[in-house]
């Protein structure tokens, strides 16, 4: 007989996920918490300053008491060792809160990222720490993968339909106006996937990972796909890459920096299915799998040299960034586990991660790490075309005379750039004089830029900057914008790409011109049309190279009962594109 599903059931569920990870339920509720926080807040800010730390740390909590939670029940932790440890992580977590600080930069979010992949590593592997047990480690990380598309599907599902059942009776009966639909949708989206989805995850997760090495069953979904879908992808896209690779050869050409990217995704899709049809490399009907794995590590070696080659040409062309230190050590990561895996007999698939999880936490931290090593490198390539330029004077200050090329040119100010966008303009200060005082990153990246502006170039190098991407940003004090709406009745967000128009009530904005122009409609009627373009060039001209901060005076444009308060602007191309404030009197 069919049975509704049971509330007491879907509580009982509930409860005993709280009571399973409790820390985990929290640490979502309180990311929930803030997002919310920020939603409520009037849109004239745009940041706050101690939220995007919060989430932050929230996001990286979340898989780190996955894990120790996890690891107290595989080891059986007494209730004082599990409380210990928990308070260990919290520890460690308001330590990295306070590390990172309320202006985020670059590389926070870099360090972010690479602690955030650490984290969800420690998970697959952590609880298996001090057991040999390869098959359960297989099929534990088989059951997380399936709860993770499992908890996808059923809060998409569950997000989709609550927003079809809300647009249904919003078309029936008129019961939600735009803007409180908007609110609506967003608060569900966020519901659903900051909250809901970490339960429907931790719900089926097995609580009895000691029994997993003796499961010998295989889903055969997993091996249909793996066999007949993936791995075949793997081989095209390995003839591919062969392909490419005999061209290089032929013409005998470097290879692009962007196929390091097409290798490294290569690797991973290959990696990935080998993983996925591990348990079956010793059965006698599947001999295949074994064989393809061997040949699969050997065919990647050409490809791993093709790798390395791409990224040194990038190196070697325009110095070492975050992005390419991490490909390039990804690239010694691959190379290292394909030789394990060829030489060794034990095949532990549990190296994959563990070695991932070491590679990325010490690239995140110390003088070894992606941002010491590329600020170094850069500095030094600064240093060295200023001296190869000859803009040295005797006591290792740029004098401003002499003459380069357009590509040294363009070197010197990518340079600057480079710690500008870091905040570390400082690094860059015992070559420059007559600098603004203070430890100001945008003046002082500023002043480099306007002295560097002044040297000659060679002659058939273009003197303007007007064909490079253009971006300024307007002057605000701890990331923060406060508009004064003083006369005006209506604030909204204004947020263009090329050629767009947004609709607010009766009134109307619509760019032409690939958003080099902008006209506001109050209903039918053309109110003003700003020409967003010509104002670009003004500020061009005004400081004849990109700059992050202006004047708020420069990205005001006024006209009768309507004003516009960019806080960016920038072209690229012919394309422009800008965001800020659309204030609006109704009368």
């Amino acid at each position: 007989m069919f049975r509704l599903p049971s509330l007491k059931n879907f509580i009982t569920g509930i409860q005993q996920i709280i009571l399973r990870f409790p820390m985990v339920v929290l640490v979502a509720a309180i990311n929930l918490a803030t997002v919310i926080y920020l939603i409520e807040l009037p849109e004239v800010f745009t940041s706050v300053d101690w939220a995007t730390p919060i989430l932050l740390t929230c996001f990286l909590a979340v898989p780190l008491f996955i894990s120790t939670h996890l690891v107290a029940e595989r080891r059986q932790w007494t209730t004082p060792t599990k409380v210990a440890a928990l308070a260990g992580v919290l520890a460690l977590l308001v330590v990295y809160y306070f590390w990172v600080g309320f202006e985020l930069v670059q590389r926070d979010y870099y360090r972010f990222g690479m602690f955030f992949v650490c984290a969800h590593l420690l998970v697959s592997f952590a609880p298996f720490i001090g057991y040999y047990q390869t098959n359960g480690f297989w099929h534990y990380n088989k059951a997380l993968l399936a709860q993770l598309f499992g908890a996808t599907l059923y809060a998409g599902t569950l997000f989709v339909g609550i927003i079809i059942a809300i647009e249904t009776a919003r078309f029936l009966f008129g019961s939600f106006t735009h803007s409180l639909l908007g609110s609506l949708e967003m608060y569900i989206f966020f519901i659903t996937f900051l909250l809901l989805h970490p339960l429907f995850f931790l719900y089926g997760l097995p609580d009895r990972l000691d029994t997993l090495e003796v499961h010998k069953t295989y889903p055969l979904g997993v091996k249909v796909f793996t066999q007949y879908l993936l791995l075949p992808l793997v081989v095209a896209y390995l003839l591919i890459l062969y392909v490419y690779s005999a061209k290089i050869l032929v013409q005998w050409q470097l290879p692009e920096g962007g196929v390091a990217y097409l290798v490294m995704a290569f690797s991973v899709a290959g990696v990935l299915a080998l993983l996925l049809v591990y348990p079956l490399r010793e059965n006698s009907d599947e001999r295949w799998i074994r064989l393809f794995t061997n040949r699969f590590y050997l065919a990647l070696f050409p490809l791993i040299v093709l790798l390395f080659i791409a990224i040194y040409r990038r190196i070697h062309d325009y110095g070492i960034t975050e992005n390419r230190y991490l490909v390039a050590a990804l690239a010694i990561w691959l190379a290292g586990i394909s030789v394990y895996f060829l030489v060794s007999k034990k095949e532990d698939i549990r190296w994959i991660p563990v070695s991932l999880f070491a590679f990325s936490f010490l690239m995140a931290i110390g003088p070894w790490s992606i941002f010491s090593v590329s600020r170094r490198d850069q500095l030094q390539r600064f240093s060295t075309l200023l001296r190869e330029t000859k803009l040295l004077d005797d006591r290792g200050i740029f004098s401003g005379e002499g003459t380069v090329s357009k590509e040294e040119y363009d070197q010197l100010i990518s340079g600057v750039r480079f710690f500008r966008d870091r905040r570390e303009s400082q690094a860059l200060r015992p070559f420059f004089s007559a600098l603004p005082p203070g430890d100001d990153h945008i003046a002082l990246a500023q002043s480099m830029e306007k002295q560097i502006q002044k040297i000659s170039r060679k002659e058939g190098d273009s003197g303007t900057l007007a064909n490079e991407t253009l971006s300024y940003h307007l002057n605000t004090s701890e990331n923060e914008v406060s508009v004064n709406i003083g006369g005006f009745d209506v604030l909204s967000t204004v947020e263009i790409y090329g050629n767009q128009s947004h609709d607010y009530d009766q009134w109307k904005i619509k760019s032409t011109q690939y958003g080099a122009r902008l006209t506001v409609l109050n209903g039918t009627n053309e109110v003003v049309t700003w020409d967003i373009g010509d104002r670009l060039s003004q500020l061009h001209k005004q400081y004849e190279a990109s700059y992050y901060e202006v004047a708020p005076a420069s990205l005001t444009f006024n006209a009768t009962n309507v004003r516009l308060i960019l806080t960016s602007i920038s072209k690229n191309g012919t394309t422009f594109s800008y965001k800020g404030f659309l204030l609006r009197k109704n009368r």
